[in-house]
């Protein structure tokens, strides 16, 4: 689990305000030199939990094999270009199937914006909230990455398998690193694990750590997709949850600081952002975004 913590002084009320919480919170000796990252929410109630691991999702979680290539099936043209499994789930959550992956943008600014989304018409007005996450230098990978290649391709593996991961790694607790590294990579489940690895990457060595599937990174994308670099966009990728165990020890963590959006400051704050052109036109250069947005803006005059 990620650690959190809330500012201990009142929330601010205006874009000056948040301006300069963000930089007392980002020029703190500690997180100084660790990569900062943000997501906002309309409603401060929701936890910060990729897609796929919410509760109301749990069937898709344990389909998620299946889920993946009924996608890729019906719409194999969308996904030709993608060379990783990381690649595709970028498409996937790009287009609403929720993955491992949790959003997140390197703009203050841009999470602030939507963190001030007003509710729905009808429903109860609530505080937004503004996560800023503070990333050791150890979790920040690329889309490159080994460690990332191993933890998108657990997109493979059936329920089944992933469970028999959990339980591996709690049964080689306690060996030499070594040894253990080497009992996880020999065992049937694991080898599977580096078939799908190795389609993308045939020279992967089998020295795959434990704790590597169960921690959570910080990746840099491919700045291909016109979204992600319209909102400064990356993502946090998760493996499989430890938080059933108390035996499995993971290194230093994200850490979690949450900034509430008052709810009625909310729309003073997103007149301000849209001054500066941080607005749903900019932040979604897709043209049916941009004319929702125009007349969205006739319709509330």
């Amino acid at each position: 689990m990620n650690k959190k913590s809330t500012p201990k002084s009142d929330p601010p009320h205006s874009l000056a305000g948040f301006i300069e919480a963000f930089e007392k919170y980002s020029s703190k000796s500690k997180y100084r030199y660790w990569l900062n990252c943000y997501r906002g929410v309309r409603d401060a109630s929701w936890r910060n939990l990729a897609g796929i691991f919410r509760p109301e999702l749990k069937e898709l979680l344990e389909d998620e094999k299946n889920a993946i290539r009924k996608l890729i099936s019906v719409q194999p043209h969308e996904f030709a270009s993608d060379e990783t499994m990381f690649e595709k789930l970028v498409r996937m959550q790009h287009f609403g199937l929720p993955t491992r992956l949790l959003d997140v943008s390197r703009n203050a600014l841009v999470a602030l914006y939507f963190a001030t989304e007003p509710s729905p018409r009808g429903s109860k007005q609530c505080d937004g909230m503004v996560t800023a996450f503070a990333i050791p230098q150890e979790l920040e990978k690329y889309y490159d990455s080994d460690s990332v290649s191993c933890i998108a391709n657990l997109a493979n593996m059936t329920s089944e398998e992933k469970a028999k991961i959990y339980q591996l790694t709690e049964s080689l607790i306690g060996q030499p690193e070594d040894e253990q590294i080497k009992n996880f990579n020999e065992n049937n489940v694991i080898k599977r694990l580096l078939q799908f690895v190795r389609a993308e990457k045939p020279y992967f060595q089998p020295i795959m750590k434990p704790v590597d599937l169960f921690v959570p990174y910080f990746v840099h994308p491919k700045m291909s997709n016109r979204r992600i670099l319209a909102q400064s966009g990356a993502f946090i990728l998760y493996g499989i949850d430890p938080s059933q165990s108390e035996k499995i020890i993971l290194p230093d963590m994200i850490e979690e600081t949450c900034f509430p959006v008052p709810q009625k400051a909310k729309k003073p704050i997103r007149d301000a952002l849209e001054n500066l052109g941080i607005n749903e036109s900019t932040l979604y250069p897709e043209i049916d975004k941009a004319a929702a947005w125009i007349k969205d803006h006739y319709t509330n005059l």
